[in-house]
């Protein structure tokens, strides 16, 4: 099969083939967390699965960073390509990972000293303070490999090498799961052996991409880096949509905590955990897809071609509103055997999962299409765009919600705050497109024009 380029026509079906790397990379990509979570959930118990979910999120926020570079840097070399700058791109690209490596670095420090305070301060209690610790310090060491991971999928997209991408992937995650069992079932290391197969595996899965870049002939690869500060902000604010996405699952996770513990106690936390593994699982189709469509529409960006740019928009939401539809279907079908897998051991637990599950996946019914529309803005290198979209999707409506719905309607109604978000989402990503056209899109296309 030819090998699919940044240049082609794309239909629903180019579009499927081109992202289903990417797909299976995020979709491999969120068993890091489930699989630490299913190992330490039924090794070490309810406390230290607690605990991992607990302290998970602040460490997001950092490694997210490498989404925010990774991403937005993809947009921003594809429409060099676009251009015909492929040098320009390479030496784009060079800078962008040095500069992402040196930051990886300091904040790897000033996480490992301030893992006890930050424990704190996400609500862990006496019983889980010890874990939460444990976990955290032996993932801060890790944080700048999993940074410049997280950084090289994008990138290896915008290079059309997605499969080696899913290749890499795969082989880390596999390398995750025998090193769980090892080190939890066969050594009983505890919370640090989780967190020390997760780090292993993201040294892999970022190694075998640097080594590719240095070594890769033709497309993108490492040279001498340009120093262009504006460029480096440019790429940084254009992929911060991206990080608020991440940034927000965390920050949102902090307070949805709060709230569980209080409204539930600890059950509610680990409720909560299933349904974002649950969330994390199909989320990847759809972030796979998105990602895959940032290079894409930034190259046609570059190329100025306006036609290919609305026919990538009309056929990539067709897409995402037929996955959201059926997804939504089948989390809630299956909301009862998804939940026995992660805490079929506490009948009690197993209920209120199923339950919450069951009100959270209404929000998959629109998910999917603002992920795509802040994804589309971010290759058209409108980051305002695309953050106003994030913000309103992850930090405006749940926090708002969270402490609302359960004043307003009780502790069920917590939740929908996830649910509502997307709509308030929606509304934003509405506003955006009349933006867009209002504005005159002409104006925002290179000066060479496509010919029909």
């Amino acid at each position: 099969m030819k090998r699919i380029q940044l240049s082609d026509h794309f239909k629903c079906s180019t579009i499927l083939l081109f992202a289903l790397p990417s797909v299976g990379m995020q979709i491999v990509d969120s068993t890091y967390q489930v699989v630490d979570g299913y190992f330490i959930s039924n090794y070490i118990g309810e406390t230290a699965f607690g605990a991992e979910n607990l302290i998970y999120p602040p460490l997001l926020i950092f490694m997210s960073l490498g989404i925010m570079f990774g991403t937005g840097a993809s947009a921003l070399l594809s429409k060099e390509i676009g251009k015909g700058n492929r040098e320009r791109a390479n030496q784009l690209m060079t800078m962008v990972i040095m500069a992402l490596a040196a930051i990886g670095i300091v904040l790897s420090g000033a996480m490992y000293v301030l893992m006890p305070q930050i424990s704190r301060w996400v609500g862990a209690s006496d019983d889980m303070l010890e874990c939460c610790i444990a976990y955290g310090h032996v993932l801060a060491l890790f944080m700048p490999f999993q940074m410049l991971a997280m950084a090289f999928h994008p990138l290896l997209i915008a290079a059309e090498r997605p499969k080696l991408g899913l290749a890499v992937t795969i082989s880390s995650a596999g390398l995750n799961i025998m090193l769980d069992w090892a080190f939890l079932a066969g050594f009983g290391w505890g919370l640090g052996g989780a967190a020390f197969a997760t780090g292993i595996a993201c040294v892999i899965s970022s190694i075998i991409p640097f080594v590719f870049f240095l070594k890769n002939k033709e497309g993108l690869r490492f040279t001498r880096p340009v120093s262009d500060l504006k460029a480096l902000g440019q790429a940084a604010y254009n992929g911060v949509s991206e990080m608020v996405d991440s940034v927000a699952y965390a920050v949102v996770a902090v307070f949805f905590n709060l709230q569980l513990i209080r409204y539930f106690g600890d059950a509610g936390v680990e409720a909560y955990a299933v349904c974002e593994y649950v969330g994390g699982f199909f989320n990847a189709a759809f972030y796979g897809i998105s990602m895959s469509i940032v290079p894409v529409v930034g190259y046609h960006l570059g190329h100025a071609n306006k036609k290919e740019l609305h026919h990538l928009w009309h056929k990539g939401m067709l897409l995402m509103g037929v996955l959201d539809f059926g997804i939504t279907i089948i989390s809630i079908l299956f909301a009862e055997p998804i939940a026995r897998i992660f805490v079929g051991y506490n009948q009690e637990l197993t209920e209120l999962s199923v339950r919450a599950l069951r009100l959270v996946s209404l929000y998959f019914l629109m998910n999917g299409i603002t992920i795509y529309a802040g994804s589309y803005f971010t290759g058209l290198n409108q980051g305002t765009a695309s953050l106003l979209i994030a913000v309103a999707k992850g930090v405006v409506g749940p926090l708002l919600l969270v402490w609302m719905l359960p004043l307003l309607f009780g502790a069920d109604a917590l939740w929908l705050a996830t649910p509502g978000s997307e709509l308030i989402a929606m509304v934003m990503m509405a506003g955006c497109i009349l933006w867009w056209w209002r504005s005159g899109e002409d104006r925002h296309l290179g000066e060479q024009a496509e010919e029909s």
